[in-house]
């Protein structure tokens, strides 16, 4: 469930200022997808699964937890993964990035208590996504056919590849930390669970605006990966090395 609500938040948060907007153009972003009539499919799945399954976790979870215990919990999932970005920031030479992911953790995980509290933001590091799917289109990879998976969501062949890598490289993986099955299947689901919260509002008035929500999503989540690539959507907490941040020739 992680994974499709991180997909959901891709395409409803970082590129949409109004659902009609996004739902109108693709603003120059090429759509590649001839599994159309399967994908259409799976996106029913998944708006059934969020229907039953998903939308009434995420309000009760509102209803049982205060703001500011659901503000720690979303934190300390956060802090988690930072190690994550870190290991992609340095994958992609971006190394500005990785000394703010490397000071974040630091910061976070001491004076922020295990990352219970967000102390490095008021310091001036602000938080930078990086996952492998974007470092993979970062040295030239294509994304391939969109692909709009079961329980998972939006996706294309590039980012699905990196999706698995990035499950493999969590930091809950690491043997020595004697992390369960099942303690990490809990970690996922309220991750899942708290970022479906976040985007209800979101979410609801696509499903209720939208011409064809399934086209929506599809072109905003293509905008989002594309913005990744290019940093269009970063926030950069220190100045950009040129040797290192000039995207490299052929990425998509």
């Amino acid at each position: 469930m992680r994974s499709l609500l991180i997909g959901l938040a891709s395409v409803l948060v970082a590129l949409s200022p109004t659902a009609s907007a996004l739902a109108s153009t693709d603003a120059g972003t090429a759509v590649y997808d001839p599994w159309e009539k399967a994908n259409r499919a799976f996106y029913k799945f998944n708006d059934g699964l969020d229907r039953a399954v998903l939308r009434p976790a995420a309000l009760g979870y509102k209803r049982v937890l205060p703001r500011p215990v659901r503000t720690g919990v979303r934190n300390v999932i956060n802090n988690i993964n930072q190690p994550n970005v870190l290991v992609n920031d340095l994958l992609q030479g971006r190394l500005d990035n990785g000394g703010v992911s490397v000071f974040r953790f630091l910061i976070n995980s001491t004076v922020g208590v295990a990352g219970v509290f967000e102390v490095a933001t008021p310091l001036g590091l602000p938080p930078h996504d990086a996952d492998f799917g974007q470092t993979l289109g970062r040295w030239g990879v294509p994304p391939g056919p969109f692909l709009y998976v079961p329980v998972f969501g939006p996706s294309d062949l590039r980012d699905g590849a990196g999706r698995i890598v990035d499950g493999y490289a969590s930091i809950l993986s690491i043997p020595d930390l004697h992390v369960t099955t099942w303690e990490r299947l809990g970690f996922s689901v309220t991750d899942g669970v708290d970022t479906r919260l976040a985007l209800d509002s979101t979410i609801e008035g696509i499903k209720r605006t939208a011409t064809d929500p399934y086209a929506t999503q599809r072109s905003a989540y293509l905008q989002y990966r594309q913005a990744m690539l290019t940093d269009s959507n970063s926030k950069k907490a220190v100045d950009q090395l040129p040797s290192f941040d000039a995207p490299p020739p052929g990425a998509h």
